[in-house]
């Protein structure tokens, strides 16, 4: 094999690796079918770009000479970047998963000369590394039967595994499904700091989307304050960045303090939507304010020059203390604080936790406790000076973050644009818009669906990442929900028509035979190598949005087989969720509209927009599909309705109330 091929890849990660003098591949077929013949066993090291750990194995490991020889005498190394190739990671995810029962990145896997995995684990200390490697090329060498068994039996195991996520039970969901889950779930909490019991703690928007519907359809309370709790203590915590904006992959401490500092595309266009729901359900401004301090962020630093967004922020960056700190563009030394002229110093230190015992590893990390009004109860001051106070000390510590740039550098961006994170954001822009309709969201939602349609969507092929390979079932699926959050805004029957022309290429690309789900992705030229995703995760599953787009798709055309698609999907879930209610949150937001319906707010005439953001911003009702038209409409809701007034038609599953040009009238239907 030749030396490092990394240099001639376009990705961040890759090109990471380039001057490792590990002889690291690419992947491809060709480098598959060429091992075969030398019959070496591979090495399959999967990253992404921002990866603290992935950095740390590297120096370590990967850039030791002496790992090297071991790897490059024994091995064929290849590296890939998950987010560039989530089809080959979620295929060695589910092998690790059945050889350990564990995931984590850096995911490292030993194969068979034709990638079938054998060995596996996620971080390893140099020492460790040697050790495994040297004793899985003793093992190749004396005995290989031995080997090349263990091999069978993991492509039997993960066989079994897409039987096994096959085999359902389809079934409806009804209300004391809800009740075993949630009630199974609020066992396993933190009342205090919210989020589950323990850590590390991530944001799972989707879970909290779930709990927030489930909240107000039953009427729980007690589900609805945990919920808000959990997303509070996250807009208060180090995990938001209360300076820069934006909020961090997950937090190692219950008390969402102590950050894993990498921003993700995926994380922030989630959160931005699901804070912009909270606020219009409880009109608490905080959840506004980081709303719209994500939206600041993603605009400033995450937005490239061709209207697509960027991937994500690098956990890790230089400090005069260190040449790769992780969190060190983010963190203050108690004497760079003494030497900033912060107003009020006391009230600063007492508002952000600086105490002589706060800071970690000699530095500390803005976060708050509790939120300022709290505070100003407790210095005695008004609202109206607390906020004058914060306002003076973001703009003091952002000067200073500014001032300091050349020691403590900006972390680096990955300026790949990932289709799914790109659909992402416009569905948080959406729903920002619902919360805010006169800010602006709207506009950035269709900016960014345009830039989508321009550099994505090829001549009815859907790419992965701009400038990359075809796109997979979460790309078609997001892309589709994301165009229908067009004609949601706009009125634009066109995106309709589009998204129709979405679900068609899933279904005839993707499709599982005698299946209710779909694969992942095409190409696997063994079983072994399906993927079908199906558990939620930081982002719903493929699977799932694609049961939300075929639902919203039915409900927008007209078009009764969608919703049945979708309808037989769900049920198809209903028998896994009971124990894991957290992995199947998107799934149990999806069930709540089959069990408690979906409403159709429907505004025809002049200035529907205007009336519809009246009704959004000032409430909240889930399972809500939008629907408007200054003209004659095409859509069945919308069809030879077209009115010289304003009108409004609540709709229920198709079946709508008579028009209504009151808004009160058309707030008590829509709420009931």
């Amino acid at each position: 094999m030749p030396k490092n091929r990394l240099s001639k890849s376009k990705s961040l990660y890759l090109q990471q690796h380039a001057g490792n003098p590990v002889h690291w591949q690419m992947w491809s077929s060709d480098l598959l079918s060429d091992n075969s013949s030398e019959n070496k066993l591979m090495i399959i090291s999967i990253g992404y770009s921002s990866c603290h750990w992935c950095h740390v194995m590297e120096e370590e490991s990967f850039e030791n000479h002496d790992v090297a020889k071991l790897m490059n005498t024994h091995f064929c190394a290849v590296k890939v970047d998950r987010e560039e190739r989530p089809d080959i990671d979620a295929r060695y995810m589910n092998a690790l998963q059945i050889m350990t029962g564990t995931g984590g990145w850096p995911l490292n896997i030993i194969a068979l000369p034709d990638g079938t995995p054998v060995y596996g684990g996620t971080y390893f200390s140099r020492k460790d590394w040697m050790t495994v490697l040297t004793q899985v090329a003793d093992l190749w060498q004396t005995e290989t039967e031995q080997v090349l068994s263990y091999g069978a039996q993991m492509r039997e195991g993960l066989e079994q595994m897409i039987e096994l996520t096959l085999k359902t039970q389809p079934n409806s969901f009804h209300t004391q499904d809800f009740e075993d889950v949630v009630g199974f779930w609020m066992r396993t909490i933190d009342p205090v700091n919210g989020g589950p019991n323990g850590a590390p703690k991530f944001p799972l928007p989707s879970n909290y989307a779930f709990l927030l519907d489930y909240a107000y359809h039953t009427n729980d309370s007690k589900v609805l304050d945990y919920c808000l709790l959990s997303l509070e203590k996250m807009a208060l915590g180090g995990i938001f960045d209360w300076l820069h904006g934006g909020i961090t992959r997950y937090s190692t401490d219950r008390f969402w303090k102590v950050p894993h500092f990498e921003k993700m595309l995926y994380d922030n266009g989630q959160i931005m939507g699901v804070f912009a729901k909270a606020f219009r359900a409880s009109t608490k401004t905080i959840f506004y304010t980081a709303a719209t301090s994500v939206a600041q962020f993603l605009e400033s630093e995450m937005k490239l020059s061709n209207g697509l967004y960027a991937s994500a922020l690098d956990a890790d960056s230089t400090t005069p203390e260190h040449a790769r700190e992780e969190g060190g563009y983010y963190t203050w030394t108690s004497i760079e604080l003494d030497n900033l002229e912060l107003e009020e110093r006391t009230l600063f230190n007492d508002y952000f936790d600086i105490t002589p015992y706060s800071a970690r590893e000699g530095k500390y990390i803005l976060h708050r406790t509790h939120g300022l009004d709290f505070h100003c109860k407790q210095w005695g001051i008004s609202i109206t000076k607390g906020l004058q106070l914060e306002n003076s000390w973001h703009k003091t510590l952002k000067n200073a973050s500014n001032e300091r740039i050349q020691t403590h550098t900006k972390p680096v961006r990955d300026d790949k644009a990932l289709c799914t994170w790109n659909a992402q954001l416009i569905l948080g822009y959406f729903e920002l818009h619902l919360a805010a309709p006169q800010e602006g969201y709207m506009e950035k939602a269709l900016e960014l669906l345009s830039a989508m349609k321009e550099h994505i969507l090829k001549e009815s092929t859907i790419l992965h990442e701009f400038g990359g390979n075809q796109g997979f079932l979460d790309d078609h699926a997001t892309l589709g929900l994301a165009l229908l959050k067009g004609y949601a805004l706009t009125g634009n029957e066109d995106y309709v028509l589009d998204a129709q022309k979405v679900a068609a290429i899933i279904d005839a690309k993707f499709y599982k035979e005698e299946s209710n789900f779909y694969l992942y992705a095409t190409g696997g030229d063994n079983a072994w190598e399906e993927v079908i995703e199906i558990e939620d995760n930081v982002i719903p599953s493929a699977n799932s949005y694609t049961a939300q787009f075929f639902y919203e798709l039915g409900c927008y055309s007209g078009k009764r087989s969608w919703i049945n698609r979708s309808t037989e999907m769900i049920e198809s879930i209903h028998g896994k969720v009971f124990k894991h209610g957290q992995n199947f949150s998107n799934w149990l937001t999806l069930a709540l509209m089959q069990c408690y319906g979906s409403k159709e707010l429907v505004v025809v005439g002049p200035k529907a927009r205007e009336l519809l953001g009246e009704l959004t911003e000032k409430n909240y009702r889930p399972n809500t599909i939008f629907l408007q038209s200054e003209r004659d409409g095409r859509l069945p809701l919308t069809l030879n309705r077209l009115s010289d007034t304003l009108k409004i038609f609540v709709c229920e599953n198709g079946a709508c109330n008579l028009p209504t040009s009151s808004l009160e009238e058309a707030e008590k239907l829509w709420k009931l």
